[in-house]
């Protein structure tokens, strides 16, 4: 019942790490599904209650992004492919001890526990202990039961470690190049990504479908609008945030679909308890200074960012390169041209990327050679041109490139208009408001804000209202409170109507 299997390969605990991770991501996206669904309820009752409140919701109370299933499930894979993965490698590393000695031992039987300990804490909701915990004990579970099953099936089999180890390098050639050069970031890729149609689309289905799952993580003070409920002991209110509703009820617990409650005595549900006189949310002190009890998922939150900012995210290319080189060497025995057409394809998807890296490197080299780019007929020239050396740009040839065929170069010309806050953008900037590509839009809301005019406010609210993406709006939606903040205070209707 204990024994793994009568000899070990490298290859064979590869592939079962593989399923074991492919099925912790599946188990945590359930995870993030039901807390994107209960968001997705509590959002939708929020915006029904800024339409009866009389302010424009960010989304509508029927929006897709809110009702459908598929678009629930999309952004639940944000947890699954950050958090599921993060459990993963943890499991990997704790699963080299049982497989270097071919079978389980019962001290193992701790190290599950401690490893299920783990995973509760990492992906714990406050909002959902019960639901955290369950999932955190069922995490290594959902690992190992296929780790082990492929450990004890696998069979000693034809092993070209040298082509394994040699399609890896090669698979690895992309990111090493970028290394070596230096010079590259997210924007750049992100960047790179608007001039494939695959990967644009790719980029505009991230920005659209993560949002859920972002106003799953984010504190009450990040949350563009929000509702908080207040006891009518508190008569003054103080300074309102852009995109609050303040609430007035004699029963704060009883609004269900709130973000906060306030009050002077002691709630039967999780309040800020408020004892002196002062206004409530006086030099804004309940954003600014709201206790980690009321942040119910800064847990998730904060293993989120370990898995971005940490390093456990600079591990899965590696083991992505491993798993993806063991498969194509597999592949090669059966068919080299189907391997090669296969990794062709892979090199494909960096080649933006790669030149991009390595053309903006050379014009570091060379500086007296950006005259040349900035006329370029090339798309790519001019690209780098603006990027590597905005400053030399002037304000016609900004305006310029900011009606660019290109959709990065477009992007770039707008981010960097807002930077310089000059209004001879201003004209080229409102167009952008109306690109078709997301990212430029949002690049437009942001400098609309630092270049204030008499139609600023319309054209962002305009935008806010009307602008087909989610993720657009809820930029316009954040600018427009720089130039014309909207909050309101109501009564709730059981305590005589609304205010």
């Amino acid at each position: 019942m204990l024994g793994l299997s009568g000899y070990r390969d490298y290859t064979q605990w590869f592939r079962a790490s593989f399923a074991g991770t492919l099925c912790s991501i599946a188990l945590i996206t359930l995870f993030g599904f039901i807390l994107v669904s209960r968001h997705a309820q509590h959002l939708s009752l929020q915006m029904q209650f800024f339409i009866s409140s009389g302010m424009e919701p960010l989304v509508s109370p029927d929006d897709p992004f809110l009702i459908k299933i598929s678009h629930r499930l999309s952004s639940a894979l944000f947890f699954g492919c950050t958090l599921g993965v993060l459990n993963a490698l943890a499991a990997m590393v704790l699963s080299l001890f049982p497989w270097l000695k071919g079978r389980y031992s019962w001290s193992d039987i701790a190290v599950f526990l401690a490893l299920g300990a783990l995973c509760t804490w990492l992906g714990y909701s406050a909002e959902a202990p019960v639901l955290s915990i369950v999932f955190g004990c069922l995490s290594p579970v959902v690992f190992f039961v296929p780790w082990t099953l492929i450990i004890r099936r696998s069979r000693p089999r034809e092993i070209r470690f040298r082509r394994w180890f040699v399609l890896a390098a090669a698979a690895s050639a992309p990111f090493l190049f970028m290394l070596v050069l230096g010079n590259t970031s997210f924007g750049i890729i992100r960047d790179s990504m608007l001039t494939l149609p695959v990967m644009r689309n790719i980029s505009d289905f991230y920005y659209d479908h993560t949002l859920l799952a972002a106003h799953v993580i984010k504190p009450v003070s990040a949350l563009e609008q929000k509702v908080v409920a207040v006891s009518d002991e508190i008569r003054a209110i103080g300074p309102m945030p852009h995109g609050s509703i303040w609430v007035r009820t004699p029963d704060p617990c009883g609004l269900a679909f709130r973000d906060l409650a306030v009050s002077r005595e002691k709630l039967s549900c999780a309040s800020i308890v408020l004892r002196d006189d002062r206004p409530a949310n006086v030099s804004n002190r309940l954003m600014k200074e709201i206790t980690p009890g009321f942040d119910k998922n800064r847990m998730l939150r904060h293993s989120i960012g370990i898995f971005f900012y940490r390093g456990p995210i600079a591990l899965i290319p590696v083991l992505f390169m491993l798993w993806f080189a063991l498969f194509l060497a597999n592949l090669s025995l059966r068919s080299k041209i189907a391997a090669g057409v296969l990794f062709a394809l892979y090199l494909s998807l960096f080649f933006p990327a790669w030149k991009s890296v390595y053309q903006r490197h050379m014009l570091i080299l060379h500086p007296e050679r950006i005259a040349e780019h900035i006329l370029s007929e090339h798309e790519d020239k001019r690209y780098i041109a603006l990027l590597t050396f905005p400053d030399e740009f002037t304000s016609g040839e900004l305006n310029r490139f900011a009606r660019d065929i290109s959709p990065r170069i477009r992007l770039r010309s707008i981010y960097e208009a807002g930077r310089r806050k000059d209004t001879r953008s201003l004209d080229v900037v409102e167009e952008a408001l109306s690109d078709p590509q997301l990212n430029v839009r949002t690049q437009a809301c942001r400098a609309l804000s630092d270049l204030p005019s008499e139609n600023t406010g319309d054209l962002l609210e305009q935008a806010f209202l009307h602008d087909p993406s989610w993720y657009v709006r809820g930029y316009a939606y954040r600018a427009l409170g720089k130039v014309r903040p909207v909050a309101k205070v109501v009564r709730a209707a059981g305590s005589g109507g609304l205010l």
